[in-house]
This record gives C-alpha cells, structure tokens and sequence, in this order.
C-alpha cells in the first residue's frame, strides 16, 4: 500500500515599510527694507493670523478674515499692510479711512494740482467754517464749505465726542471729505472718513453666521483651496 505524504509549505510574509510623508514646509514669506512681501493670498492670510496673534489688530478687526479684508483694501488704495491696519478702522459696519488719510492719498497718488484751506464766517456764529478747495492736474477742481450752521442742521453740532472735543477740525475733516471724495473719488475708491461714518447709524448685518463669507474664504485659504 502506497503512503501519500503531505507537506505544507509555509510562505513568509513581507511587510513593506510604510512610507511616511512628511509635509513640505511652507515657504516663507519675502521680508524687504520696508517689510513683508506678501505675494500670494495664503501669505496675506498668514500674515493676518500672526497680527490676530500679536495683539496688534485694530478693534473691529480681531478676526484674521478681517485683517485680511483690510490690507487687500488698504492695497487697493496704494497702502503698506501695517498702514491698511493704522488708517482703515470699521465704524458703524463700514470701512472708513481716518481723517489724514485721505488727504495723503491725494498727495501720493501725484494727481493734485493745488489744495487750500480756510476759515470762513464769524467765530461762534452758524456762519463759521472751513472752506475747502481741491484741484486735479487735469483741470477739474472743486470746492466744499460746512459750517457750524450745516452741523446743526445734520445735528452734529453739541454731539458727544469729537464734535464738543474738537469742533474745528471737525468741521474741517468734513469739508475736506467731500471734496476729496468728489475730486478724487478715483483715488479714494469711495471710501469715507471714519469722522463722517460714526455720524451714521450703525446697520445691522442679519445674515446668518453659516452663510457668511469668512468661514468660506478661512476653510478654503487652510484647506490649501487657495491659489
């Protein structure tokens, strides 16, 4: 009788090591004689996280989404990031440029041919204010006088704050606003000064927290969703 032998072959089983990836680094972000460089949206974004870090950023901006919504307006209007966040304050729900900004701009932006100041009226009368006139190198030019009078009548005059603190220069920011605005509404890009904007009444934004901008532009810009 013939005997079947069975053998079991055994087969040894090789794991592969697993390789692990290691993420690449981010690149870092130019630094220049006048400070950073930031070439891309990421950049800005991160930029605007170290700045909500730092402690630096401005009321109404505590939020990395609103820094960065002010330095890309603050480069829209020819700004250095850490100037967007020294002129550009949120009054009342609105972005505003302080009072000296503006004039500045207009200086900068090479397009001002002349621009002068005055006082006009009767000191302590309604007649009493500033006039101010602006001109363009193109030839346009324009001219806006308030008074003590046209702050009454905006009821302005005797408000709390800056108008009973500085009511001079009050009167004058608002002349120079309008005028800046309608000469060089280019320059300006519409923006108001924050004197003007706190003079409004703050508006409500009722849009649902889910459905706001921010959270898309933070998941997308973290989420490498950026380009």
């Amino acid at each position: 009788m013939n005997t079947t032998e069975t053998q079991t072959t055994s087969t040894a089983v090789v794991e592969t090591p697993k390789t692990v990836t290691t993420p690449a680094p981010k690149p870092l972000i130019n630094y220049g004689d006048q400070g950073v460089k930031l070439a891309s949206l990421e950049d800005a974004f991160r930029f605007a996280n170290a700045i909500v870090a730092s402690g630096f950023a401005p009321r109404g901006m505590e939020k990395p989404e609103a820094v960065l919504v002010a330095i890309q307006l603050g480069a829209e209007l020819g700004l250095t990031p850490m100037a967007a966040l020294q002129q550009i304050a949120v009054i009342n729900g609105r972005p505003a440029i302080f009072g000296d900004a503006p004039l500045a701009l207009v200086r900068a932006s090479g397009l001002l041919e002349s621009f002068y100041e005055e006082e006009v009226g009767e000191a302590g009368k309604d007649s009493f204010g500033v006039r101010v006139t602006a001109a363009r190198r193109d030839g346009s030019k324009g001219c806006e006088t308030f008074t003590i009078g046209d702050a009454k009548a905006a009821k302005l005059w005797g408000k709390a704050g800056p108008w009973t603190e500085h009511p001079r220069r009050m009167l004058k920011f608002r002349a120079r606003g309008f005028v800046l605005r309608d000469v060089f509404g280019d320059v300006l890009k519409g923006l108001r000064t924050t004197e003007d904007v706190r003079d409004y009444p703050e508006e409500r934004n009722i849009t649902p927290l889910s459905e706001k901008v921010s959270g898309g532009l933070t998941m997308s810009i973290t989420q490498g969703g950026a380009t």
